[in-house]
């Protein structure tokens, strides 16, 4: 009887390990799917960026014979003073988002102040108007302090705004690190400044990272602001600015704009490579806190 209950136990688990194995199949093939339609727009833009536009319209979907590189000459001749704006003005706006979002979330998280948590709210809540909502009232803000047609007009809302999100991140982060490590320093003389700068931010690497990674991908992908902030085609961003590939006399040049699409992703691509590890644990630094 021993035995008949043993080697029924083991053939019950050999059926429950059967239907994991399957059940996990499935996800994976569904997965592999889902990843596959994600990729197929970067595909297709690959392949129209190499393409003459009588190769598109006369079959859409082959490999390009003979291959256009004149498409990515004509982009990047184009494009790259627009690059060059884009990656300065993000930089600085990313940075200051960065080292406010690290302040304010140290302010929320480590000091005492009446009503901080009722400030601390009111921040949050900004989040919850749409953007949309906002463009109104920031066209006026920057024609009132005649800064229309700036950097200034793109780095100015763009860290006010930014900085809303990286407070939260920051101040949750920066919620979970040692109280008694900062008394510690209090008494030796450490100012609150010294603080946030050799004990804080060290700490807070991974969410810091995250914070710069979203907001960088937030403002390189700006296209409405830019487009209603910024007249001049000499200060303006590379994602309005590869409008003027759409057109070549009086036909739509489509393989030079897919070029230039491709263009514009690169800083993103190096990005992912470079800060992926970072932007992980940024994301999953509190997964395991409880």
């Amino acid at each position: 009887m021993g035995k008949t209950k043993v080697v029924e136990g083991i053939e019950i688990k050999k059926k429950v390990n059967k239907r994991e194995l399957g059940f996990q199949t499935i996800i994976m093939v569904i997965a592999i799917v889902f990843l596959f339609m994600a990729f197929i727009p970067i595909f297709i833009m690959l392949l129209l960026s190499l393409k003459s536009n009588a190769q598109i319209y006369g079959d859409f979907f082959t490999l390009p014979h003979p291959v256009m590189w004149s498409n990515f000459n004509i982009a990047v001749t184009k494009l790259i003073p627009n690059m060059i704006n884009t990656l300065t003005v993000v930089f600085i706006a990313t940075a200051m988002t960065a080292v406010l979002s690290a302040v304010g979330g140290y302010v929320f998280a480590k000091l005492r102040f009446p009503g901080k948590n009722v400030l601390f709210m009111l921040i949050l809540a900004l989040m919850m108007v749409p953007g949309i909502l906002t463009l109104t009232p920031l066209y006026n803000l920057i024609q009132t302090y005649h800064i229309y047609n700036t950097w200034w007009a793109l780095i100015l809302p763009w860290i006010s705004g930014g900085q809303v999100f990286g407070i939260l991140l920051c101040r949750t982060s920066m919620e979970e690190l040692p109280t008694d490590l900062f008394e510690s320093a209090r008494i030796d003389g450490c100012s609150e400044l010294r603080a946030l700068v050799s004990i804080a931010v060290p700490l807070s690497k991974p969410i810091l990272a995250t914070v710069v990674v979203m907001k960088m991908i937030d403002y390189y992908n700006d296209f409405i602001w830019p487009l209603i902030a910024i007249e001049s085609n000499k200060k303006q961003i590379i994602t309005v600015m590869i409008r003027i590939l759409q057109s070549n006399g009086n036909a739509t040049d489509i393989g030079s704009m897919a070029a230039g699409f491709v263009f514009a992703t690169i800083p993103l691509f190096i990005l992912f490579i470079f800060t992926s590890r970072l932007y992980m644990e940024g994301l999953t630094s509190g997964a395991l806190k409880g």
